[in-house]
């Protein structure tokens, strides 16, 4: 098959669509990115980039084509310009494009105006559709940036209206994405519960990072430093257990992460809250799985209920047992997986869990959830089959 993907973030930018065109390009299909310039999450363009800059055409067998599409920077009016200049950019291409692909598929992260070129394109060659629905506008956007004025909703329901009813499959990464969507009024042949993944890493002859000392209890939070993810939770919970034997190491980047160096450093735990930065995926991997446990966590809001992020999949894939504080349907994966706690939203909560983390270390337990999680990974989120159940449904529109 001949695929077109849209997605405002591709390689060297870290999101799974690079594993998944990956793979695709590996069985055989030949896969076109229509992409940006890379750069996620600092909001500019990485170094070696620019829109007047050279760049690879091909990564992995996968084809790339990038717009130019302004940088988010730090503003609400650069992110506006961001998600406005890829629908420009990206349906001038579809404009000027005469290949004809066989299906087209969108990722769809934040922003969703990322399916608009998609739906251009589908209009004007009458090719199947995919939107792959990671997170749900416009409730990321009162959820997240406390976007609450009726007429900019009105308009972003429209924009995923639209989206929505010119997709011919949307490929939701939760169940409860499937029944929000359906409330929508769209119609429930078209959804389709099929989660996020990744690849399986492999640990042999690796060690383990250096900055993990043997004789603290090393946790890990790994993916982005957003608002979303409520990490000030974290740094409160540190607070109440500075004077243990207890490191946090949070390996990752993002918009949040000035403010929780700030919080850190006024509340003392420089010596126990670490900041790792950004890393490859094979690196944060490491410290996923030669962590004691991994620390996964969102804001307490109703939209993150119903989201399974990406860094579940890897913390299971990396046979890490999991701290959470969560509920709704990442709660109920760790809790069927028996690889994890689940804590309250509360600081003196995720402090006890840790706690109790140390106890079940100290009992044998954490091994048998290691365990757990990677049978539950294999069984639910083992790569090659959802890759191979996405073809599937590719084929079944040709």
């Amino acid at each position: 098959m001949n695929i077109l993907v849209f997605t405002h973030y591709f390689f060297p930018e870290q999101f799974r669509v690079n594993t998944l065109c990956k793979a695709l390009s590996k069985m055989g299909h030949k896969v076109t990115v229509l992409t940006g310039y890379p750069q996620y999450p600092q909001g500019k363009i990485y170094d070696g980039f620019g829109f007047g800059i050279p760049y690879e055409k091909e990564w992995n067998g996968v084809a790339i084509e990038r717009i130019k599409v302004f940088p988010r920077g730090k503003t609400p009016l650069g992110l506006l310009n961001n998600c406005m200049s890829f629908v420009l950019e990206g349906k001038r291409w579809v404009r000027n494009c005469t290949t004809r692909f066989d299906v087209v598929f969108v990722f769809g992260v934040s922003p969703v105006t990322v399916g608009l070129p998609a739906v251009a394109y589908k209009k004007k060659f009458n090719t199947p559709l995919f939107f792959n629905a990671q997170d749900l506008w416009p409730d990321n956007v009162e959820a997240i940036l406390g976007i609450h004025n009726k007429a900019i909703l009105w308009v972003l329901n429209r924009v995923v209206d639209k989206i929505y009813l010119n997709s011919d499959k949307i490929l939701c990464s939760s169940r409860s994405f499937v029944k929000r969507i359906a409330h929508r009024g769209i119609n429930s042949d078209k959804l389709v519960y099929w989660p996020q993944f990744c690849e399986k890493p492999v640990f042999s002859q690796t060690e383990k990072p250096r900055e993990y000392n043997s004789e603290f209890f090393n946790i890990v939070f790994a993916g982005n430093l957003g608002e979303a993810q409520g990490l000030e939770l974290l740094t409160d919970a540190a607070a109440l257990l500075k004077d243990e034997k207890i490191r946090f190491y949070l390996v990752g980047d993002g918009r949040a992460k000035k403010k929780l160096i700030k919080i850190v450093k006024e509340k003392g735990l420089s010596d126990t809250i670490f900041f790792l930065g950004r890393k490859s995926e094979q690196e944060a991997n490491l410290y996923v799985h030669y962590a004691d446990c991994s620390y996964l966590s969102f804001k307490d809001r109703m939209i993150f209920d119903m989201t399974i992020p990406a860094k579940l999949q890897t913390y299971l894939a990396c046979g890490s047992p999991i701290l959470a504080a969560v509920s709704g349907e990442s709660a109920d994966i760790i809790t069927t997986a028996q690889c994890g706690i689940i804590s309250e939203i509360n600081p003196r909560s995720v402090a006890d869990s840790v706690h109790e983390m140390i106890s079940l270390k100290e009992q044998g337990s954490a091994e048998i959830m290691r365990k757990n999680a990677e049978e539950f990974f294999n069984k639910e989120f083992e790569g090659n089959k959802l890759v191979n159940n996405l073809v599937c449904m590719f084929k079944d529109f040709l």
